[in-house]
């Protein structure tokens, strides 16, 4: 018997033909990464982060909670102005850039299967993994919606108000001074009734919207019969500049109305200088753009003209600042201040 083997050496039987290696079979992950998938998934994630950015740079931001989230992400991430409205471009940019590199790269790496995305019907068939990528942009988004609205509900948790232990009494400088109607005027002159002070000054574009807006929103707050017993003071911090005339128009503009509102300047701007530190009313000017840089203080004096509480726009300060505001209000005057 003619051994096998010698068949394929014998003239006349040709030797097989080698069996060609049989390549081994990718994992579904692997062909996940080098076909078209990941591409597929990248474009479509891409595409539903820049419509999140866009969202947090042209939406609202007033009313219900999206115009809270689109105020605030444009405050921490883009360097946004409440006040103005106004945020920092180079920022935006950055964030919009951030991912494009990042998915220029993947598709530079995979430039073969890049050409291959201009086929509708290969989208069709992925359409699972572009639907993965709009998932991972929506559940970042609902996270970062979710963990700002547990934010401020935190924020609006707050300790009651400590009323008499952070109380104080302390004397109001009895100054004489000149309002917006160039009428004389002495915090004397307002002893029994409650006075809530701050300071602005005209010009100013950063704090003092803020500080009017609050005013405002305090006094529409209060009842008739409490507002009746408040008088509101702003102390001009640009005594040099703020003539009766213009401190008059600007507290037209906000809608405060005299005697409720009295916005106060010295004779000598020294003297308004010296009142101003006496009420510990910070204030420094840049010599360079004439901005005055200052706090957001606000002293509320009792009936007896002693100062009570001082607070500022802090989110914690806003809720204490009503609270002590009617404390005061609900007093008699006989027991305004407490015995020193």
């Amino acid at each position: 018997m003619t051994d096998p083997g010698t068949l394929l050496l014998t003239p006349g039987h040709p030797a097989a033909p080698p069996t060609a290696p049989q390549e081994p079979e990718q994992s579904a992950s692997a062909r996940w990464l080098t076909g078209p998938c990941l591409l597929v998934f990248l474009f479509t994630a891409l595409a539903g982060y820049e419509g999140f950015l866009l969202l947090t740079i042209f939406g609202p931001t007033e009313g219900g909670w999206l115009g809270e989230f689109v105020r605030d992400f444009q405050f921490w991430c883009y360097r946004g102005d409440p006040r103005t409205g106004g945020v920092s471009w180079l920022a935006v940019s950055v964030m919009m850039a951030e991912p494009l590199f990042v998915v220029g790269v993947a598709a530079l790496l995979w430039r073969d299967t890049l050409v291959r995305l201009r086929s509708p019907s290969l989208w069709r068939a992925h359409t699972g993994a572009a639907a993965l990528g709009l998932a991972v942009v929506a559940g970042a988004a609902g996270g970062l919606v979710y963990y700002a609205r547990n934010d401020v509900v935190r924020a609006q948790i707050l300790p009651p108000f400590p009323g008499a232990r952070i109380r104080v009494s302390l004397a109001l400088p009895d100054l004489p001074l000149l309002d917006q109607k160039g009428a004389p005027f002495q915090f004397a002159d307002l002893r029994g009734r409650v006075m809530l002070v701050t300071g602005v000054y005209a010009t100013c574009t950063t704090a003092c919207p803020e500080i009017f807006l609050e005013l405002r929103k305090i006094l529409d707050e209060l009842p008739a019969v409490e507002r009746d017993g408040l008088s509101v003071v702003a102390l001009s911090l640009n005594p040099e500049y703020e003539t009766a005339g213009l401190m008059d128009a600007v507290a037209g503009a906000r809608g405060l109305a005299h005697p409720e509102f009295r916005y106060v300047n010295a004779r000598e701007p020294a003297a308004m200088h010296d009142a101003l530190t006496r009420l510990q009313f910070s204030a420094t000017r840049n010599p360079q753009t004439g901005v005055i840089d200052h706090a957001n203080l606000f002293l509320l004096v009792d009936r007896a003209n002693h100062i009570a509480y001082r607070f500022t726009l802090d989110p914690r300060h806003r809720a204490w600042l009503r609270d002590g505001l009617r404390a005061l209000l609900r007093e008699a005057h006989a027991d305004a201040a407490p015995a020193s």
